[in-house]
């Protein structure tokens, strides 16, 4: 993403968003508090595996696979399912167990709408806050820290896009946006990894991303949030052409 808009002479590839705070004199990010537990340790886990591909809409988690996998115990496999249940990412199915939530296009629809809407406010906080802080030198360089050499494929790509949307959410600095995004993204991220296989659809949302960077870093708030809904937009239809061709497709 060498657009001119992020100088290239800050290096943040080993720094946390936080450590350039301290040394830019950056007001400190808030993040939602979760302790260091066993249990948040293997949410973590499991969800990364679900964004990942590696658990599917629909599979079942069988409790004695996630604990030979994750070297735990019944217990904190059976609580981390738990709480997992309670945010709505797997199912809790009488006699059947934990089964990771399949979502119609419905869902998505409104999980999309709702994303629009609060991604959008986050990219205005975020502008505001570089308006209000001067912080459009420390946001340029970590929003570039985040950016592909190349193009490396949907892969590498969709772990830029997500550093880069979080990036934009810490920058808000609201840790219940924070957490109500998190929870969000868990499912849409596997749709995300595959129409990012299409090069055009990266090309797109890398100039849909500078025209984001470009607003927040001028602390121009009204254009940040329209810049992050229209590129929502765009990323919904190709994430719902998608469900529609799977949901078309006959079941196995």
């Amino acid at each position: 993403m060498d657009d001119g808009l992020v100088p290239r002479h800050h290096d943040l590839s080993n720094k946390t968003v936080n450590s350039f705070a301290n040394e830019t004199r950056m007001p400190q990010i808030s993040r939602p508090n979760r302790p260091g537990t066993l249990a948040h340790e293997l949410i973590d886990r499991i969800r990364e595996a679900i964004v990942d591909g590696r658990y599917a809409p629909g599979q079942r988690l069988i409790e004695a696979d996630l604990m030979r996998e994750l070297q735990a115990s019944r217990g904190s496999v059976r609580e981390a399912l738990r709480r997992l249940g309670a945010e709505g990412i797997v199912d809790l199915v009488p006699n059947r167990g934990a089964v990771v939530r399949k979502l119609s296009r419905k869902d998505f629809c409104d999980l999309f709408r709702m994303r629009e809407a609060l991604e959008g406010l986050a990219a205005r906080m975020a502008a505001e806050r570089v308006a209000a802080h001067g912080l459009a030198e420390p946001f340029l360089a970590a929003a570039a820290a985040t950016a592909e050499a190349d193009d490396q494929g949907a892969a590498a790509f969709s772990r830029q896009n997500r550093t880069l949307h979080q990036l934009i959410v810490d920058f808000s600095d609201n840790a219940q946006l924070a957490e109500s995004l998190e929870q969000m993204r868990i499912p849409l991220a596997r749709l995300h990894i595959r129409s990012a296989v299409d090069a055009s659809y990266r090309d797109d949302s890398r100039d849909e991303h500078k025209a984001v960077i470009a607003a927040i870093a001028a602390g121009d708030a009204d254009a940040a949030e329209t810049a992050m809904r229209q590129h929502l937009r765009q990323a919904a239809s190709r994430v719902l052409a998608i469900v529609d061709s799977e949901l078309a497709r006959p079941a196995a």
